[in-house]
């Protein structure tokens, strides 16, 4: 998702770039429960049986999976700021708080659209001065690239 603040007559601003939630937290929970209803009835039937052995796997895999559901979570709550002031480019890169900071001079800056490298792929967005690049809105869709990129078009041509 490409959030932007943009004031036209300074060229400056601030955009905002968090990646799509395709579910809620409580919608993840919700498919957890489900699946963990079922994996444990089918092991405690196995446990009468004599199977005693499917239960505690059931639990693992249960486990597993919820271990899986809350790291594509956290994941999603990464997010990228680009402020842009008169002088400078800041890009802020985190989850949940600032993890990495990096300043560039925006007279010295250019913005860089890639092309994808393969089919499948998406295009690449960088920023670059002074021999440093920075890649930045890497877990977007095209879509949300191509609204990122015209925003950065505006703030850079004023249009």
């Amino acid at each position: 998702m490409v959030d932007a603040n943009i004031d036209s007559a300074s060229l400056t601003g601030r955009i905002v770039l968090t990646p799509n939630f395709s579910w809620t937290w409580r919608a993840n929970l919700t498919l957890l429960y489900s699946l963990m209803a079922i994996s444990v009835t089918i092991g405690i039937g196995f446990l009468f049986a004599g199977a005693w052995l499917i239960l505690p796997f059931s639990i693992l895999e249960i486990a597993f999976l919820w271990l899986c559901i809350h790291y594509c979570v956290y994941r999603c709550y990464r997010q990228e700021i680009i402020i842009i002031s008169t002088h400078e480019v800041v890009i802020e890169k985190g989850i949940f708080h600032r993890q990495e900071v990096r300043n560039f001079n925006r007279s010295w800056s250019q913005f860089l659209v890639k092309g994808p490298r393969r089919r499948g792929d998406t295009s690449t967005i960088c920023i670059r001065s002074h021999g440093q690049e920075l890649e930045i809105g890497s877990f977007l869709n095209q879509e949300d690239k191509t609204r990122l990129i015209n925003r950065l078009h505006q703030v850079v041509y004023g249009h």
